[in-house]
């Protein structure tokens, strides 16, 4: 294991807590009064990968905003890199805006917004991505909600280079194609759920968190043991979710409409799966 990736690996488990919670800060700002029947509140959460593009000495900024609860209307999503070089606390220093996107679910009721851009490094201090995202409402329910998602910290001796490697599949690949070899036992037991891995893709989600989140970390999981490389953001999420599998939660801890947090790393997983992170290798041909 060289340095980069034993410091990315350390920074994503050591951050963990801090990053992943904190990503998940949101407050509602209300742009009218309703008395629309109450839905279930979105929620966003925000990555942030830096790399260092070789050929022209650039670090390239990239992540995904994956917001839940807002399939129906439309979001704007305005990340904001930060940089902490004191105990002052963290400025704004780079920024990409999205315009109005017509909301469209990825699995598990999500919207994925990327973004990626390149800029001068930012060699000093500690990164994060401190996105703010606007939730607009339907035509029977208005209301823009505005939510704080804040990404895991990056440090610049962390920073390597951008090149992916391997390929990646869908869990729908991986889950109805008996032949295909697994560079896991598709037979062992899925955590304290009492199904195998392979029953549990073969399980239709309706809604459940828990099954939602399984498909894709599932995939993802054989993605990265077949070779596939990924970036820290997307480890750290990986990471999340064993460790919430790990818990004890199983196929009933997550009924329809809840556990939104863990849709939207499902909804994270599911842009890497499909081979569209940011910074994270392709689809297989």
């Amino acid at each position: 294991m060289n340095l980069c990736t034993l410091l990315a690996s350390t920074a994503a488990r050591a951050s963990l807590a801090v990053g992943l919670a904190l990503s998940l800060f949101a407050s509602s700002a209300t742009a009218q009064a309703t008395k629309a029947p109450k839905a279930a509140p979105p929620v966003a959460t925000a990555t942030l990968d830096v790399c260092s593009n070789e050929a022209n000495g650039k670090w390239r900024y990239s992540g995904v905003v994956t917001v839940f609860g807002a399939q129906a209307g439309g979001v704007i999503v305005d990340n904001r890199v930060q940089n902490q070089t004191s105990r002052a606390g963290y400025v704004d220093v780079l920024g990409a805006k999205s315009a109005k996107l017509d909301a469209v679910a990825r699995d598990g009721e999500t919207v994925a917004v990327p973004f990626a851009f390149e800029a001068a490094p930012l060699t000093l201090g500690v990164m994060r991505n401190a996105a703010t995202v606007q939730v607009f409402g339907q035509s029977g329910d208005p209301t823009v909600r505005t939510l704080f998602a804040q990404s895991e910290m990056v440090t610049a001796d962390a920073v390597c280079g951008c090149a992916p490697q391997g390929c990646v599949r869908t869990q729908g690949y991986w889950g109805n194609k008996p032949g295909v070899v697994w560079p896991y036992n598709r037979n062992a037991l899925f955590y304290a759920s009492g199904r195998t891995w392979q029953q549990i893709l073969d399980t239709p989600p309706r809604g459940s968190a828990y099954l939602i989140l399984a498909h894709q970390y599932i995939a993802a999981m054989l993605n990265r043991g077949a070779g596939a490389s990924a970036p820290s953001s997307v480890q750290s999420v990986i990471y999340a979710a064993r460790t919430w599998f790990e818990s004890g939660k199983t196929p009933a801890s997550c009924g329809p409409g809840d556990c939104p947090l863990q849709k939207t790393w499902a909804g994270t997983l599911d842009m890497y799966n499909n081979g569209q992170y940011p910074g994270a290798p392709k689809h297989c041909d």
